[in-house]
């Protein structure tokens, strides 16, 4: 091989190492975004199911409350009705 064709083969996997180290180093950048962004999606789907658990109990307790004050008001209205058929009403 001469010279010049050494030379011209150093060339060549000079261009083709330039070549391939754009789009590796392209590559590269996106998946380290592509990976802060998944952290950060992690993070705030975890605040999200936080936040959602903590509503449900809320809810629960509510709803418990409610279902308690409904008992309530339904043993009130069955003395009412009891009272006025003994009395001789309704």
């Amino acid at each position: 091989m001469t010279e010049w064709g050494v030379v011209g083969v150093l060339a060549a996997l000079v261009a083709l190492a330039t070549a391939l180290a754009g789009p590796m180093l392209k590559l590269n950048t996106t998946m380290t975004r592509l990976a802060v962004l998944v952290e950060e999606l992690t993070d705030k789907l975890a605040a999200f199911e936080r936040a959602n658990s903590a509503g449900h109990a809320r809810l629960e307790g509510g709803i418990s409350r409610l279902r308690e004050e409904l008992h309530g008001q339904e043993t009130r209205i069955s003395l009412l009705e009891l009272g006025g058929k003994r009395h001789g009403g309704l």
